[in-house]
Order: C-alpha cells, then structure tokens, then sequence
C-alpha cells in the first residue's frame, strides 16, 4: 500500500516537473537556456535554466533542481531544503551572464546543445543520451584545463 501511494506520488510530481518544463517561455528572461562555468577549482558545470527552475549538472553530484526569480538585477535562488543564495546579475549578454555575491563571482558561458535537460527528462533513452553527452562535454572541458 505505501509502495503503491509513493509510485502515485512520485510519477505526479514528474508530471508535474515535465509540465513546467514544457509551459511557454518568458520571451524577456534573458538566462532561459543552457550554460556552462567553472567553480574555483576549475571543476566544469552546467545550468540549464526554464522560466522557474535552475538545474546545476555536476559530474561528481548530478543535477540538482534550485527555484529562482529575478529581480531587477538581483537573483535569488533557494531549494526544498531551504537554502536560499542572493546573486547580483553584474553583467547579462547572449553569450554569457556574470552573477556575484559576498563571497565569489561566476561567469556562464552559452552552450548550444541538441537536446537541453528539460526535454531528456521526458524520455528514459533521451535522459541517458543527455547523460552521455555531458559526459563527453565535460571530459572535453576538463582535458583543455590540463596543461
């Protein structure tokens, strides 16, 4: 019985992801799309960003959801567990956003992919497909760090 009400719960809350990810586009949010950054540690990332939710891809901890909303230039970013970031947007163009706080400043670079996060996860053989080519992307990302 509570396998049966979990299975429930879990395939309406993917309903639900799959449906927000599929509603039309704020034409005006300037970070819809795909991104790429470093963090301190040169360690390469993604972003991949849709009118309500950023989902960070990181080799050694996968994708995590985060809820954002902008204001004027400023970025709040915050998650179930109640973390909650405040970034100033410094710079925003196509090709890349540069966001700060009080302890670090990120820049995300444009990245062109044939099939984003939000539509792999429709799919299981598209979800590993996206899988496998952030795998490559960030291989590609890591050997140009290497010296």
């Amino acid at each position: 019985m509570i396998r049966k009400h979990f299975l429930s719960l879990f395939r309406s809350i993917l309903l639900g992801l799959v449906i927000i990810s599929c509603g039309e586009r704020d034409k005006n949010n300037a970070l819809l799309g795909n991104w790429y950054g470093f963090e301190q540690d040169s360690t390469y990332y993604e972003l991949y960003i849709n009118d309500t939710l950023i989902v960070l891809n990181h080799e050694n901890i996968g994708p995590i959801g985060y809820d954002y909303h902008v204001q004027e230039n400023i970025l709040i970013v915050s998650n179930a567990a109640g973390m909650e970031r405040i970034w100033q947007i410094t710079e925003i163009e196509k090709e890349l956003f540069t966001i700060k706080d009080s302890l670090e400043t990120i820049t995300y670079f444009k990245i062109d992919i044939p099939l984003d996060f939000f539509e792999s996860i429709k799919d299981s053989i598209s979800y590993v497909e996206f899988k496998e080519r952030f795998s490559l992307r960030y291989l590609d990302k890591k050997a140009d760090e290497v010296p």
